[in-house]
């Protein structure tokens, strides 16, 4: 058996959906995209553009329930 979340979430999501379990692969799906949220939130951070920041800020927000 493959665990999950030793998994990148893209990749353990994609195995999730092929399993039948779709709503594993939903909430896997999130997670992915609030990683990569957070990937483009730290570059902002890293570069000091605060416009840039801004906006991913709000990019991020959307993403939260």
């Amino acid at each position: 058996m493959i665990d999950l979340l030793k998994l990148p979430a893209e990749d353990a999501e994609r195995i999730a959906h092929a399993e039948g379990f779709t709503g594993v692969a939903a909430l896997l799906s999130r997670v992915s995209d609030l990683e990569h949220a957070v990937y483009i939130l730290i570059d902002a951070i890293e570069d000091g553009d605060t416009e840039k920041l801004a906006k991913v800020t709000l990019d991020a927000k959307e993403l939260l329930p």
